[in-house]
C-alpha cells in the first residue's frame, strides 16, 4: 500500500490560527511500549485491499497520531488523518480494521470515513456515511484493531483508484470534544485539519489499518 499520510488542522480559538503553518501532525508518545503485547494482523475472511499491518510478531507501538475534535481540550486545536488505499482489484468495500485508541479526554468516539481522491493525491469528496465508533479501546492498553464495518453500504470501489480512508470526529455535539489516537508505526502519513485542507509530509508514523472488500 502506497505509504502517505495526510493531515487537517482546525483552529478552535483565533489565537490558535498561527499553529497551521505546522509542518507535522500533533503526535502522542508514551514512554513504553506494552511488554509482551503484539500488533494482531487482519484475519478478515475477505481479500485484503490494503494494509500496512506488520507481521504478527510487530511490537504493538507506543505512539500515534491525534484524531482530536474541534472541542477538545488538549490539542487547542482539532486534527483529522488520513491514509490513502488504492485496491487493485474492482472489489465492495466490506471493512476497515485500525489501530483507533482513546486518548483519554472527551466522548470516547471515532468516525471512520471513505473518500475519494481529488485528483491532487489528498482526500476530494466523501463516499457513503462514515461509521461511527465508540468505546475504543484506551490508548496503550490494547493490541487489537477496531472494526469499522461498511459492509450494507455496498460501496463499490475501483481497481488503480486512490480512496482515502479518514479518521475524524464529530463536528458538534456528543463527541466533538473526542481526542483519540491512530496509532501507527514508520512510514509517510498525511492529515486535514478543521476543514483548512489537506497537508501532506513524511512523518515518522502511519495510522496502522487494514482494508477489505468482497
Amino acid at each position: 500500500m502506497r505509504t502517505t499520510l495526510l493531515w487537517m488542522f482546525v483552529p478552535v480559538l483565533a489565537c490558535c490560527t498561527a499553529l497551521l503553518a505546522a509542518d507535522k501532525p500533533f503526535v502522542a508518545h508514551a514512554d513504553h511500549v506494552i511488554a509482551g503485547e503484539k500488533m494482531v494482523p487482519d484475519k478478515s475472511h475477505d481479500p485484503v485491499l490494503c494494509s500496512n499491518v506488520g507481521p504478527a510478531n510487530n511490537q504493538f507501538g507506543s505512539s500515534g497520531n491525534f484524531v482530536a475534535g474541534p472541542n477538545n481540550t488538549v490539542l487547542g486545536i482539532s486534527q483529522f488523518m488520513a491514509v490513502p488505499c488504492t485496491p487493485q482489484t474492482n472489489r465492495t468495500l466490506t471493512t476497515v480494521k485500525g489501530a483507533w485508541q482513546w486518548y483519554g479526554y472527551g466522548a470516547n468516539k471515532i468516525q471512520i470515513c471513505l473518500y475519494a481522491d481529488s485528483g491532487s493525491n489528498s482526500p476530494g469528496t466523501q463516499i457513503g456515511n462514515c461509521v461511527t465508533l465508540t468505546n475504543l479501546p484506551t490508548f496503550l492498553t490494547s493490541n487489537t484493531l477496531v472494526t469499522a464495518n461498511f459492509t450494507s453500504q455496498k460501496l463499490a470501489l475501483t481497481a488503480g483508484t486512490q480512496y482515502w480512508i479518514i479518521a475524524q470526529t464529530p463536528s458538534r455535539g456528543t463527541g466533538s470534544d473526542s481526542v483519540d489516537v491512530w496509532v501507527g508505526e514508520s512510514g509517510w502519513m498525511a492529515s486535514d485539519v478543521a476543514g483548512e485542507g489537506w497537508s501532506s509530509s513524511q512523518p515518522n508514523l502511519q495510522g496502522v489499518m487494514s482494508v477489505s472488500g468482497k
